[in-house]
């Protein structure tokens, strides 16, 4: 985060100052957000040309409670010096970071075709998804914040044969120095695809115990406890977290946000709070709540630094950064060899919860079952159903191997896409329902 005095003259700041004064002095919300991004999305295969699409926006909001969005020059000044045209000056282009993806993309194809050679009826394609983010924020007491956001990731997926299940996908998080482990990624993806080709089976429905590989878990953070801890969420009445009291854990868990770190970490917010790690539950107790600065002036308390929109066409909303399970202390060796009967998550496609009644559902796209503490056949797609105080009860062992973004996206609220990321050791909830 960079922080600048009101009279400052570095183009951007300078401008985003002068809006800044003459914001409302009875709205303690108001704020100026100038945004420039780049987004970038690559489609790769091994059968197939090379897909890219750039897409650049920019554009200015000014309000608070009352937002007024000003993106091209105003008609009635000829002369492009109303603030809007001021605004989209400053603002050129937007940042360019596509020979950074070009460089990835190579990266890509490199590895692709090198794991694919020698394998039968091979294919394989891949999604590149990368965007930079530039932000300025002016508040009306003076001083411009500014921000810059990045993110790369690639979802690789491969096949091998016509069966539409004899298919694997893995994620991987790309930074700027190319020494990220796509090719173990490759082959990763093609060894479980020939696995499932072979072996794959439906699950049995009803109740199983669920142990979810390291990363996976950090979605059952997001969903069922970072959605439900929302600021304005807690601020509209009781979730099932506060309505009778936060459930106890049969081990001790710990929550944790910090939109610090993961893909598109923010250093301010979108209203020029400085961003913090929250804790959210610590060791079975509710500690904290995820707060911009609207819902933090309901609840009497200060915002934790989780304001943002998706773009200056959105209204603020507390959002989640990186979500994640702190570590525990078991062995996940010994976590597996101890569940007699159960499945084994790998991936996670989609997520859904209601904050209210506490209830989530997830598509299983890859798992196993658990036989007698070891891993058996692979299952065929399945939904899996928590309920949030018994499966959170249920929560019993937590092993030592944190791991983030093993499973990557984006989270939707209120129709606004923002990057996130999640984390976690090896887990194992004792109570979930299967379904078919």
């Amino acid at each position: 985060m960079t922080s600048d005095p009101p009279n400052s003259t570095d183009g951007p700041r300078d401008l985003v100052a002068e809006a800044a004064r003459a914001l409302p002095a009875d709205d303690p919300l108001a704020h100026v957000f100038l945004e420039e991004r780049t987004d970038v999305r690559t489609t790769l295969s091994s059968s197939g040309p090379r897909v890219t699409v750039v897409t650049r926006t920019g554009g200015v909001a000014i309000g608070g409670r009352r937002t007024v969005h000003l993106t091209e020059p105003d008609a009635a000044d000829p002369g492009g010096m109303s603030p809007a045209g001021a605004f989209h000056r400053a603002g050129g282009e937007g940042p360019g970071h596509e020979k950074w993806v070009e460089a990835h993309e190579a990266s890509v194809i490199v590895a692709g075709d090198a794991a694919s050679a020698g394998r039968r009826h091979p294919f394989w394609s891949a999604k590149l998804v990368s965007f930079d983010q530039e932000v300025w924020v002016g508040l009306r007491e003076g001083g411009v914040v500014h921000d810059i956001r990045r993110g790369c990731r690639v979802e690789v997926r491969v096949q091998v044969g016509a069966d539409s299940t004899s298919n694997a996908v893995e994620d991987l998080v790309l930074g700027p120095d190319l020494t990220f482990p796509l090719m173990e990624t490759f082959v990763l993806a093609f060894e479980r695809a020939e696995t499932r080709a072979s072996l794959s089976s439906p699950p049995k429905p009803g109740s199983t115990t669920a142990v979810f590989a390291p990363g996976l878990a950090g979605i059952i953070a997001h969903e069922l406890i970072g959605h439900a801890l929302e600021g304005d969420v807690v601020a509209r009445g009781l979730t099932w977290i506060t309505a009778a009291g936060f459930p106890t854990a049969a081990t001790p868990v710990t929550v944790i946000d910090n939109p610090l770190r993961g893909r598109g970490a923010w250093t301010i917010d979108d209203e020029g709070v400085g961003s913090r790690e929250t804790l959210l539950i610590d060791r079975n107790r509710l500690v904290g709540e995820l707060l911009d600065r609207s819902s933090a002036n309901t609840l009497g308390k200060d915002s934790t630094g989780h304001g943002r929109r998706s773009s200056y066409l959105e209204a603020v909303r507390p959002r989640m950064g990186c979500t994640y399970f702190d570590r525990g202390s078991e062995d996940p060796e010994d976590i597996l060899r101890g569940t007699a009967a159960g499945v084994f998550i790998r991936r996670m496609t989609a997520g859904h919860t209601d904050p209210i009644s506490g209830r989530a559902s997830f598509v299983i796209s890859d798992a196993d079952r658990i036989v007698d503490g070891r891993l058996a056949e692979p299952l065929d797609v399945f939904v899996l159903e928590l309920d949030g105080r018994d499966s959170w009860q249920s929560i019993d062992r937590i092993a030592h191997d944190l791991a983030f973004d093993t499973c990557i996206g984006s989270c939707v609220r209120d129709g606004q896409p923002l990057a996130v990321s999640v984390g976690a050791p090896t887990i194992r909830i004792g109570v979930a329902r299967v379904h078919s």
